[in-house]
């Protein structure tokens, strides 16, 4: 009687553990499908802007003019400024990274050649004896502050200078002029060669 007392006593107590058992045994199976569907998601936002293609620049610059002119109390150097557009059919960037690539039969020219700043005005061929403000159209600075929206060119000109070079060394000799230039995101772009004492532009090599 003793033993039967013992396990009637011990019945509620098993009853009971067991029914906690089960009642945490099904709270962490709650648990489980809460903690998949975030995880789920946070994969599928982790991929969302893996699947996006980012719009890239696009720009295409062109040579329009050429001024050649001693350098003021420099007389030995030649300047040369050049009216250039530059077209953007891509995502908004700035242009950056100019230079002029000089290919002439005289060996004295430099081969490429970086901006300089400078003020004052030049008259430039082709645009009807209008005088161009160097220091307000200076490309570098235009186009370094501002982004070229897609769709949309900008105009400005470029100021090189050829030490211990004439006019007479670049013109009507076949010597072509180049501008490389770059986008913010350091693709690489080139205009069309020009041909100085010529109307005609060359194709620009790949």
């Amino acid at each position: 009687m003793v033993t039967d007392k013992f396990l009637t006593a011990r019945l509620p107590f098993s009853l009971a553990v067991t029914a906690l058992l089960l009642f945490l045994s099904a709270c962490r199976t709650g648990q489980k499908p809460a903690q998949t569907g975030s995880a789920s998601s946070t994969k599928s936002q982790d991929k969302a802007p893996a699947a996006a293609t980012a719009e890239k620049p696009s720009f295409e610059g062109e040579i329009e003019h050429v001024s050649l002119y001693p350098v003021p109390n420099r007389r030995e150097d030649l300047a040369v400024t050049i009216v250039v557009s530059v077209r953007n059919s891509g995502a908004p960037s700035v242009a950056q990274g100019w230079k002029l690539e000089v290919n002439s039969p005289s060996r004295r020219v430099p081969t490429m050649l970086d901006p300089v700043h400078i003020s004052g005005y030049v008259e430039l061929p082709g645009t009807g004896g209008t005088k161009v403000d160097l220091a307000k159209e200076d490309l570098v600075t235009k186009t370094a502050q501002v982004s070229i929206g897609k769709s949309r060119s900008v105009h400005g000109v470029l100021t090189f200078v050829l030490s211990r070079t004439s006019e007479n060394e670049v013109s009507n000799n076949n010597t072509t002029l180049t501008i490389d230039f770059k986008d913010s995101r350091d693709n690489s772009y080139r205009t069309r060669r020009y041909v100085i004492g010529s109307k005609v532009k060359a194709a620009a090599e790949n």
